[in-house]
Formats: C-alpha cells, sequence, structure tokens
C-alpha cells in the first residue's frame, strides 16, 4: 500500500442531510453492551491492514470514556452479524459543536451495498438529535471509494498543513474532482 496520508474532512453544517436508507435484507442497530466483542471482531475484518484490536485497549478508547454514546454507536447486521459500522465521537466529552464520524468500516463481502453510506448518515442524524452543528472525520489519501461518498455527503477538504494539501490534490485528481478548490494556505489549525 505505501506510506498514506492521513486527511481531514468537514461538513460546515448538518442541514439538508439525506434519509436513513436501510437496503433489503439488513438491519440498522444501535451499540448494547452485548454487541462489545463482536464490534471488536468487526473492526479487525474491517481493517484488516492494522494491527488486531485489543478489547482492553478498544474498550479504555471507546466505551469506557465519558463522550461514549451508545445511541450514537451504529451497526449494520446480515443473517445475524455485523457487517458494518460507524459512531459518534466527540473529542471533549463537554463538545457541543463538533461531532466526529469515527470509524467507519464494512466488510469486504458487503462493499457495494452502500453500507459505510448508511451508518455515515445514521451517524450524521444522530449528530442533529443530540445538538451539535458541524461534523469531521480523518480517513486516508489511498481510501478513495471512502473519499468519494464522503464529498457526496457534503464533506469538504481541509487539509491543515502542506503534506496534506498535496495527498487531497492526488486524490482528487484520482477522483476527477477538479470541481473542488483547495485553500492556498497557510493552514489554520481546526478544532
Amino acid at each position: 500500500m505505501g506510506k498514506h496520508v492521513d486527511v481531514r474532512m468537514d461538513r460546515p453544517d448538518l442541514e439538508g442531510l439525506p434519509p436513513i436508507e436501510v437496503p433489503a435484507g439488513y438491519e440498522l442497530i444501535t451499540f448494547s453492551p452485548g454487541l462489545f466483542e463482536e464490534w471488536v471482531a468487526l473492526l479487525d475484518r474491517c481493517f484488516p491492514e492494522l494491527e488486531p484490536f485489543d478489547k482492553g485497549k478498544w474498550a479504555s478508547r471507546t466505551i469506557e470514556r465519558p463522550q461514549f454514546m451508545p445511541e450514537g454507536t451504529f451497526f449494520v447486521r446480515h443473517s445475524g452479524s455485523l457487517v458494518a459500522t460507524a459512531f459518534c465521537w466527540l473529542d471533549e466529552p463537554d463538545e457541543r459543536e463538533l461531532g466526529r464520524v469515527h470509524w467507519v468500516g464494512a466488510e469486504d463481502a458487503h462493499r457495494g451495498r452502500s453500507l459505510g453510506r448508511l451508518v455515515t448518515v445514521a451517524v450524521l442524524h444522530h449528530m442533529v438529535s443530540v445538538g451539535l452543528k458541524r461534523a469531521m472525520l480523518d480517513t486516508q489519501d489511498y481510501r478513495l471509494p471512502a473519499v468519494n461518498l464522503y464529498l457526496k455527503l457534503g464533506f469538504v477538504p481541509t487539509p491543515q498543513n502542506e503534506a496534506q494539501i498535496d495527498a487531497w490534490r492526488r486524490v482528487l485528481s484520482s477522483l476527477g474532482r477538479s470541481d473542488i478548490p483547495l485553500p492556498a494556505g497557510p493552514f489554520e489549525q481546526l478544532p
């Protein structure tokens, strides 16, 4: 895969969200404690390029933190198994403006069925329900289908440094998206 660059995208508001559409044969559910181990296993399947997820570390990074929102943690279930996920995260427990769309993933066998879109849209609707005003996410420059999805959902590139702006130039060129302007710098560090 080579060296990749993490890139940030922001949705400046949460207006005009598309509806939540669940494909036939799938079910959208939210977190319950009994799903924790299956969630960790799902992340391993969705992100095989990463080190296996450690249950204890994942718990301390998510469900044990005060900003964890079970009702903002979404899964898609198919034939009794979790096959896609994403969740709403607040970088600080008292955040009231900006939510993070976090760890969007779908199993390879279920890609192409708009499950990433489904869980992302569900997270955005959850953000509205808890009064957040804006959304952001981080992804990697090689995840072109995901970046293309996020662009279609109203996210815009928000490079934080020269490496990110170079990555964005490559990404947008690969996607044939010369219509999306990039800032020339200096780069404002966003919250």
